[in-house]
This record gives structure tokens, C-alpha cells and sequence, in this order.
């Protein structure tokens, strides 16, 4: 009775994309990768790309309304496109979900288990900070639409000033993964006293930002229409579509390859380097770190494809510190599969993914001079996506901040 009372709210309470599906294509060789590529810059079907075209084998994901799915089937077995169905009915997923991020709306207690929403987790930033006296907000300005970037640094509390890591999730809207995994850290960093993170609060203090694109994460807790939003609200005066990628406007090769010029696109740069001001506060802030107590690693984290990655974005040619990268890339990869079996490639973006410019890794690797810069893409491999369910966070944040540790406690 209760399944059924759920599926009557799910039809009236919620707006859907009906019959809405997710492809999985595998490209064979590289004239499939450049062909599919142009199809995409071009497509006149309405379509979603969740995972880009990259390599050969590289899987690409594309979301398709129900009124192209017969246009879009024909593209691929006309082309000879080898394709599965990654995601059944997206709508129902959709709707699953948001029926259970209002079902746990905050009841006075912070649920690290749920996906919440940007008010709960600046009020749960405060609570720990009343809580806890080795951990203070830190306010790294404003969105666009005036919400408050707030983060949480956290010392082994001496009062000793020492190097910097930082970490953020949410620079992306709809990886909600990655801001739920960040919020996870941070309550491991207060609560749990065993060697790794106790050795790692010895060497570093720590400024976690759960959420470095607030204006986009609140839109998409919106409903179903809104859930796969990408980027910023910004207002853009030469188009109609707002917003522009924050992985593509930093001041670090701003423009070039993997980065777009047209405001509709989904990796869009912006107007200009630091046009987006999230980005731009959040940078001011982390160059103060660098120029004060110094920034010594940053972390990037995003969903999905479980992937740890290195500068540089923007090039496929290796960067100076190569053979660093490599040692704790393999250090992570084993640590995160030590609990749950979960595989990890390493590498960077522009050789085992695609050439993106503008990227904020490659800005703190090549401006600020931050050797340990990098970037993950969380769980999963393929089978939920951007719409990883809520019973995936704990064993997600779990190894994921086991192999960060590890990661920070190996570095030189």
C-alpha cells in the first residue's frame, strides 16, 4: 500500500519528461569518436550529453526525449554505432529521487546520508562551528543571485598555522554527489580520531567549500525539469540562455580547446576569464591561501566515472611533475578500492578524456604553482550517472576520503 501511495504522489506531485532515455554509445575507433562529435555540435534532435565523446572505447552518454527516440535509434544503426540503454526511464529516477529529498527535509539533525539542500548545509556549517572549536566558517563572497559561499576550515586545533589543502564539491550544479562526499569529510575530519586523519590535521589545515556553484545546486532541487542543470544563473546580455561551465572560466588558458563560445553550450566559458563571480571569489580566495600560509593541494570533485585526474586539462603534453602525479595516483587508486572493489582510472583530462581549457586544476597548477592539484569524478561507471541514489553516499564518501587521506599523508 505504501509503494502505491508513493507512485500516486510521483504522477501528481511532479512535472516529468515522459519516456525520457539515457544511451550508452561505444564508439569503436577514431573516426566513430570525431564523427559522433560533429553529430553532436550539430544535432537538431533536442538531446543532453552526460559524458562527452573522447577515446576510442570511451563510453558516451546521451539523454533522448521520447519524441526523438526513433530519429535517434536510426542515426546509430545507420552509422553502425554499437549502444545499449544505460537509463530506462529517466523520469521515474527523477521523480524517485525528488520525492525522497523532500521526505527528508531538515528535522532540526543533518542526515550525511541524504542529498540536502544548500540552506541545510550553511545552517549545519554553522552548527559544527558553535560544536566543534578547531573548526570556523570561512566566507569566500557571493553568488550571482546573493547566496552566501560559505565553507568550513578545520585545524587539529594548536592555534600553529600550517600549509593549506582545500577541497570543493557542487562547481558543477547537478553532482550532487560531490557535494554530499565533501560534507562526509567534513564531519570525518571532526569526529574520527584514528592515525589518518589525525596525521593529516598534524601537517594541514583544512578549507572545505561543500558547494562552489549555490545559485546552480539550489536550482536543481527545483524538480525534474531542473535536476540536470550544469552551471551558474548568471545573465548573459548577448543571449537568451544564462549561465556559463565555472570548470571553464578560470584564468589559465581561458578560451581555447574543449571550451565553448556559444552561451547555449553546456561548457560554455563565459564572457570572459573570472566573468562568473563564484569563480572569481572563489579564486581570490585561494591565491590569498597560496600568497599567505601557502596552498599546498587542491581538490576538484565531480561525478560521474570514477576517474582520478591531473593537470593538465588543456594539453595532452605531460606536465613537470609527471612522475609525482603518478606516484599518488597510485596510492589513491588503491586506497579507494581497498573497502568496496571500486576501480579508479588515473590520468589527465586531456589524454583519457578530452582537451578542456579554463579548467580550475590547471589554474592552481600553472598560476598558483599548487603541484598537488587534481580533479575526481565520483561514483559511478555508468549505471545511475548524474542520479546516483542516496544509499550510495556513505560507501562513495567512504573510500573516497580514505584514498584523499591516503593521498595527503603521501605527499612531499
Amino acid at each position: 500500500m505504501q509503494q502505491v501511495f508513493k507512485y500516486i504522489l510521483i504522477a501528481f506531485l511532479l512535472p516529468v519528461l515522459y519516456g525520457t532515455k539515457v544511451y550508452r554509445i561505444h564508439p569503436i575507433n577514431g573516426l566513430q569518436v570525431r564523427y559522433l562529435r560533429s553529430w553532436i555540435e550539430n544535432a537538431e534532435l533536442e538531446i543532453n550529453v552526460w559524458k562527452e565523446p573522447s577515446i576510442p572505447n570511451n563510453p558516451v552518454d546521451i539523454q533522448v526525449k521520447d519524441k526523438f527516440q526513433n530519429r535517434f535509434i536510426d542515426f546509430l544503426n545507420k552509422n553502425n554505432f554499437s549502444y545499449s540503454i544505460m537509463i530506462d526511464d529517466l523520469d521515474l529516477l527523477l521523480q524517485q529521487e525528488n520525492i525522497e529529498s523532500k521526505s527528508f527535509g531538515y528535522s532540526g539533525k543533518f542526515d550525511y546520508y541524504k542529498y540536502n539542500q544548500y540552506s541545510n548545509i550553511r545552517f549545519e556549517l554553522s552548527n559544527l562551528e558553535r560544536k566543534y572549536k578547531n573548526a570556523k566558517v570561512f566566507h569566500v563572497g557571493n553568488s550571482f543571485e546573493n547566496q552566501t559561499i560559505n565553507g568550513l576550515k578545520i585545524t587539529n586545533g594548536d592555534a600553529i598555522s600550517k600549509p593549506a589543502v582545500w577541497i570543493d564539491g557542487g562547481i558543477h550544479a547537478r553532482e550532487w554527489i560531490s557535494t554530499a562526499t565533501v560534507m562526509f569529510f567534513i564531519n570525518r575530519l571532526l569526529t574520527d580520531s584514528g592515525p589518518d586523519v589525525q596525521l593529516a590535521l598534524s601537517k594541514y589545515d583544512f578549507y572545505l567549500l561543500p558547494v562552489f556553484n549555490p545559485d546552480g545546486y539550489r536550482y536543481t532541487f527545483g524538480g525534474s525539469q531542473q535536476r540536470l542543470w550544469r552551471n551558474t544563473l548568471s545573465i548573459n546580455p548577448f543571449a537568451s540562455c544564462k549561465g556559463a561551465d565555472p570548470n571553464r572560466n578560470f584564468a589559465y588558458k581561458w578560451g581555447e580547446k574543449g571550451a565553448s563560445n556559444e552561451p547555449c553550450k553546456e561548457s560554455y566559458r563565459g564572457l570572459s576569464a573570472f566573468s562568473e563571480i563564484e569563480v572569481k571569489n572563489v579564486a581570490g580566495f585561494l591565491e590569498k591561501l597560496a600568497k599567505s600560509v601557502t596552498l599546498k593541494s587542491y581538490w576538484n570533485l565531480h561525478a560521474y566515472s570514477q576517474l582520478f585526474l591531473t593537470p593538465w586539462s588543456y594539453t595532452t603534453t605531460d606536465a613537470s611533475d609527471q612522475d609525482e602525479f603518478v606516484r599518488i595516483s597510485k596510492i589513491f587508486t588503491d586506497v579507494v578500492s581497498r573497502r568496496y572493489g571500486t576501480k579508479y582510472r588515473a590520468g589527465s583530462p586531456a589524454n583519457i578524456l578530452y582537451p578542456a581549457s579554463g579548467g580550475s586544476i590547471d589554474w592552481t597548477y600553472g598560476y598558483l604553482g599548487v603541484i598537488y592539484s587534481f580533479a575526481l569524478e565520483l561514483r559511478d561507471n555508468g549505471s545511475y550517472g548524474f542520479v546516483l541514489p542516496a544509499d550510495q553516499i556513505k560507501p562513495t564518501s567512504e573510500e573516497t576520503t580514505d584514498a584523499i587521506l591516503a593521498a595527503i599523508n603521501a605527499m612531499k
